[in-house]
C-alpha cells in the first residue's frame, strides 16, 4: 500500500503544473541559458518629431514615459535585428546554432508575410537542424513565445529553443500623426530555453488569455487589391489604435493576470525580486506595479529609451537591466504583456543567466 501511494505521489507531483484548469504532464524542466537583444542604429528623439506634428518633448513624455526610440535603417530590418539577438542568446548560452531543434518568431511585423521570418532567421544562423516559425500575438507575443516552446520542452519533442521577439512598427505608423507614432520603437530581443531535471523547472507557472477585439482598438491592417477592385485606390496599412480603450483594458488586464498567477503558484509580490512589464506606455507599468505592490526597485523598465517595441520589449528590457547591472542572479521575475488580438498573459520564471 505504501509503495503505491509513493508511486502516485510521484506521478501527482509530475502533474501539478497547474494552468488554467487543466494538469500538464512534464518529462522535462525549463531551463533558461542565455539572452541578447538588438537596436537599430537610428534614434529618434522627441524633439526630432517636433518637425512632423505639433508636439513637445515634455508633452510626449508626460504621457508616455518616452525620451527617445530607435528606427530601422534602409540596411536594417527585422531579419538583421533577430540575427544579432540571437548570436548574442546563442554566445551566452554557450550553445552552437546546429544545437537548436527549435526556432519561434514572435512578431506581427514581419519583413514578408512568406517565406517566415523564423525560417529565414534559421537560414542567417545556420540552424540546420531547428524547425522553424512564426507566432503572432502582437505585443503579448514573447509570453506566448514562451509558454510554447516549454510545451515542446516539457513534452520532450525538442531539447534547445531559441525564442526571438522582434517588431518594426516604424514601417507601419503615419508619421504625420501624433497618438500612434510617438508610442513605437523598432527592437528585438531573444533568449535559448533548454530541457532539464523536471525538479528544476524555472518556469514556475503561466497564464496565457484572449478575447476578439470586436471593436477593432488596435489594428494593422493588410490591404491588397482585389481583382474586381483594380482601379481603386489603396487605404495606407497604419497602426490604428483607440488609446482611452487600450489603456483601460491594460490597467485592468495587467493586475488581474499577475495576481492569477501568483495565486496559481502560491505566491505574494514580496516572494518576487524583479516585475517585468510590456513596455507600452509607463503610466500603465507604473499603475500595475502600485496596484500589485511592487516598489519601484523591483520594476524593470526601459521604455524612456526604446519606446514600445512590441514582442521584443520583454527580453530587451532584461537584458539592458542585466546590462546596466540592475539585476542580480539568482532572481524570481513576474513577466506580463498585453496587446492586440485582444491577447495578455504573464509567466513566472526564475532565472540565474550567469554568462551574461
Amino acid at each position: 500500500m505504501g509503495g503505491n501511494c509513493q508511486i502516485l505521489l510521484i506521478n501527482v507531483i509530475l502533474y501539478t503544473k497547474l494552468f488554467g484548469d487543466c494538469f500538464v504532464k512534464r518529462n522535462y524542466g525549463v531551463q533558461f541559458l542565455g539572452i541578447g537583444s538588438a537596436l537599430p542604429s537610428k534614434v529618434v528623439k522627441n524633439a526630432d518629431l517636433e518637425k512632423l506634428f505639433d508636439t513637445n518633448d515634455e508633452w510626449i513624455y508626460s504621457r508616455t514615459g518616452i525620451r527617445e526610440r530607435r528606427v530601422v535603417d534602409k540596411d536594417e530590418s527585422g531579419l538583421s535585428l533577430a540575427l544579432e539577438a540571437s548570436k548574442q542568446a546563442l554566445e551566452n548560452s554557450k550553445l552552437n546554432p546546429e544545437d537548436i531543434d527549435l526556432i519561434i518568431v514572435c512578431t506581427a511585423t514581419p519583413d514578408m508575410l512568406y517565406p517566415s521570418l523564423s525560417c529565414m532567421l534559421q537560414g542567417e544562423l545556420g540552424a540546420s537542424k531547428a524547425v522553424s516559425f512564426d507566432l503572432s500575438a502582437a505585443c503579448s507575443g514573447f509570453i506566448f513565445g514562451l509558454v510554447t516552446a516549454s510545451q515542446y520542452i516539457y513534452s520532450g519533442a525538442f531539447k534547445n529553443v531559441l525564442v526571438v521577439g522582434v517588431d518594426v512598427h516604424s514601417r507601419f505608423l503615419d508619421w504625420s500623426e501624433r497618438s500612434v507614432s510617438i508610442l513605437f520603437g523598432d527592437g528585438a530581443g531573444a533568449m535559448v530555453l533548454s530541457s532539464c531535471d523536471v525538479n528544476n523547472d524555472e518556469l514556475l507557472g503561466f497564464v496565457i488569455k484572449s478575447e476578439s477585439d470586436k471593436k477593432l482598438d488596435l489594428t494593422l491592417t493588410n490591404n491588397n487589391v482585389h481583382f474586381a477592385d483594380l482601379s481603386k485606390n489603396i487605404e495606407a496599412n497604419f497602426v490604428k489604435m483607440n488609446g482611452k480603450a487600450i489603456y483601460q483594458f491594460a490597467v485592468d488586464v495587467v493586475p488581474s493576470v499577475v495576481n492569477e498567477l501568483l495565486e496559481k503558484t502560491s505566491m505574494k509580490s514580496f516572494d518576487v525580486d524583479y516585475f517585468v512589464p510590456h513596455q507600452a506606455n509607463k503610466r500603465i507599468i507604473d499603475m500595475a506595479a502600485k496596484k500589485l505592490g511592487f516598489e519601484e526597485s523591483k520594476v524593470v523598465s526601459n521604455i524612456d529609451k526604446v519606446g514600445n517595441t512590441s514582442a521584443a520589449s520583454i527580453p530587451l528590457a532584461i537584458h539592458h537591466a542585466i546590462l546596466n547591472k540592475q539585476i542580480k542572479f539568482p532572481c524570481t521575475m513576474v513577466l506580463v504583456g498585453f496587446g492586440a488580438g485582444l491577447t495578455w498573459g504573464s509567466a513566472l520564471v526564475k532565472l540565474n543567466l550567469k554568462s551574461v
